[in-house]
């Protein structure tokens, strides 16, 4: 699919018509096509080492040796406690994962994003990110892992349900809990300054009846200069975030424009009914898991000894991935559909119609993203819909 959407995006004539269409100079997209490349090359290779080594690990045993090195582990420190083989069995395997993703991660920061502009993360601040996403990671991650291991121990008959219950809780709570004390650990939030933007951005906020009390300015440049906005917060007053990236490049009217279509989310309640679909989805896949734990064939297919908690949430996780493909399919159909649907909302209440074309199309050209898809890869993979599809849904185009 990714090679069926290269050779797609690179024809020459199709480069030409789409770039007349949207006024895109001809060095633009060229700039555009270089970086799709280096992307395609990059995920190419990536995905086929992580692959590779992923199915001969399994090949040759090694979740069973991870097992039994867990246990030994456990049975040494820990007098044997299930909980604590989980999560060694876990933490070992997060080492693993990350042995062999950092080197992808480095190349496609300082390599792939530096040669293209992107780029503004010093190796210094990438390594402190790491310690703070793992140390986060192992106090969260661990801490909710430890007590559906210990549901699962201790309700063998309905342990699905309440870490169905449990796990669901704990996102909430994450959620809730992220714009201000996990969100300030990697960036640094500002009052946006009294002004013009600040002023239109309140009055977009009243007119479509969205409680907001803060607008607050992200340093996402420190990283990178894609740009963006987002709402956060799950009760109450919600908190408006805008990157400074996007704040200095655009106009007020086209950052009202992106952010009337991001509250469009909102209102039009595809927020609400994400959550909803990820609490049944949660549902069915403990539920799953509890038909697939008292299976020894399941976990000796991996080369694991027998059922254990920890083993059932690793093999499951692995049963489920060509599935997940599938569901993939109607979740990004989905998200494609609101994408449009949010869009006139926005046009619905911004004055210039105009401003939101613009707006994508500076995005587009901060990112280098072509705005050329294969219908079907973009069917697969992405979420929001082509460039060409969207801006003549909106009425930019003709």
């Amino acid at each position: 699919m990714a090679y069926l959407n290269k050779n797609y995006v690179s024809d020459e004539a199709r480069q030409l018509h789409a770039g007349k269409v949207l006024s895109i100079e001809p060095e633009e997209m060229v700039k555009a096509s270089a970086y799709s490349a280096d992307k395609y090359s990059f995920g190419l290779w990536s995905s086929l080492v992580s692959t590779a080594v992923t199915l001969a690990f399994i090949i040759i045993g090694g979740l069973g040796w991870l097992e039994a090195s867990a246990n030994s582990f456990a049975g040494e420190y820990f007098s044997g406690s299930s909980i604590f083989t989980g999560l060694i069995f876990f933490a070992f395997l997060a080492l693993l994962s990350s042995v062999l993703e950092t080197p992808f991660e480095l190349y496609s920061t300082f390599v792939l994003e530096e040669k293209h502009g992107f780029n503004k993360q010093t190796l210094k601040g990438f390594i402190f990110d790491r310690i703070k996403g793992v140390s986060l990671g192992a106090v969260l991650g661990g801490g909710i892992l430890a007590l559906i291991l210990g549901i699962i121990d201790l309700l063998p008959g309905t342990w699905w349900f309440w870490a169905w219950i449990v796990l669901f809780s704990f996102n909430l709570v994450v959620t809730w809990l992220y714009p201000t004390f996990l969100a300030p650990l990697f960036n640094k939030f500002t009052p946006l300054e009294e002004g013009e933007l600040k002023e239109k951005i309140f009055s977009l906020a009243r007119r479509v009846d969205f409680n907001t009390d803060a607008i607050s300015l992200m340093n996402a440049s420190i990283r990178s200069t894609h740009g963006n906005a987002y709402f956060t917060g799950v009760f109450g007053k919600k908190k408006i975030v805008l990157f400074d990236t996007l704040v200095e490049s655009m106009l007020p009217d086209e950052i009202v424009a992106v952010l009337a279509h991001e509250l469009g989310h909102f209102k039009l309640n595809h927020v609400r009914w994400m959550l909803i679909r990820a609490f049944f989805v949660t549902g069915l896949m403990f539920f799953g898991m509890s038909l697939m734990y008292n299976e020894p064939l399941a976990f000796e297919a991996f080369g694991m000894s027998g059922s254990s908690s920890y083993g059932a949430l690793i093999v499951f996780s692995l049963w489920m991935s060509p599935l997940g493909f599938v569901f993939q399919l109607f979740s990004n159909w989905l998200s494609r559909k609101n994408e449009f649907a949010a869009d006139a909302f926005a046009l619905s209440k911004i004055e210039d119609k105009r401003m939101l074309g613009n707006a994508l199309l500076k995005l587009r050209q901060k990112s280098h993203a072509m705005p050329l898809t294969h219908p079907a890869f973009s069917a697969v993979y992405h979420s929001h819909p082509p460039m060409l599809e969207r801006l003549k849904a909106m009425g930019y185009i003709s």
